[in-house]
Protein backbone atom coordinates (compact mmCIF):
# COMPACT_ATOMS: atom_id res chain seq x y z
CA UNK A 1 0.00 0.00 0.00
CA UNK A 2 1.16 3.55 -0.62
CA UNK A 3 0.46 6.51 1.62
CA UNK A 4 1.05 10.23 1.23
CA UNK A 5 2.85 11.87 4.15
CA UNK A 6 2.57 15.66 4.20
CA UNK A 7 3.67 18.48 6.43
CA UNK A 8 2.56 22.09 6.47
CA UNK A 9 3.22 25.07 8.67
CA UNK A 10 0.26 27.07 9.92
CA UNK A 11 2.63 30.05 10.25
CA UNK A 12 4.24 29.80 6.80
CA UNK A 13 1.99 28.99 3.85
CA UNK A 14 4.98 28.44 1.55
CA UNK A 15 6.24 25.57 3.73
CA UNK A 16 4.54 22.51 2.29
CA UNK A 17 6.24 19.16 1.66
CA UNK A 18 5.00 15.65 0.94
CA UNK A 19 6.27 12.17 0.16
CA UNK A 20 4.54 9.07 -1.09
CA UNK A 21 5.92 6.00 0.64
CA UNK A 22 5.18 2.31 0.46
CA UNK A 23 4.19 0.41 3.59
CA UNK A 24 3.13 -3.22 4.13
CA UNK A 25 -0.55 -3.94 3.51
CA UNK A 26 -0.90 -5.45 6.97
CA UNK A 27 0.63 -2.50 8.86
CA UNK A 28 -1.14 -1.60 12.10
CA UNK A 29 -2.52 1.88 12.69
CA UNK A 30 0.15 2.53 15.35
CA UNK A 31 2.96 1.43 13.03
CA UNK A 32 1.48 3.48 10.20
CA UNK A 33 1.40 6.61 12.36
CA UNK A 34 4.98 6.05 13.54
CA UNK A 35 6.21 5.52 9.96
CA UNK A 36 4.42 8.66 8.77
CA UNK A 37 5.83 10.68 11.67
CA UNK A 38 9.40 9.51 10.92
CA UNK A 39 8.97 10.39 7.25
CA UNK A 40 7.58 13.85 8.08
CA UNK A 41 10.47 14.61 10.43
CA UNK A 42 12.95 13.91 7.61
CA UNK A 43 11.77 17.24 6.09
CA UNK A 44 12.44 19.48 9.08
CA UNK A 45 15.08 20.38 11.62
CA UNK A 46 14.10 21.42 15.09
CA UNK A 47 15.78 22.12 18.37
CA UNK A 48 15.81 24.14 21.52
CA UNK A 49 18.16 26.30 23.50
CA UNK A 50 18.24 27.62 27.01
CA UNK A 51 17.72 31.36 27.42
CA UNK A 52 18.56 33.65 30.27
CA UNK A 53 15.62 34.63 32.42
CA UNK A 54 16.15 38.29 31.45
CA UNK A 55 15.65 37.57 27.71
CA UNK A 56 12.21 38.44 26.33
CA UNK A 57 12.45 36.57 23.03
Amino acid sequence: MKIRVWIQSPDNASFNECDIIEVPDNISDDELEETARETAFEHIDWGYERVNSDENT
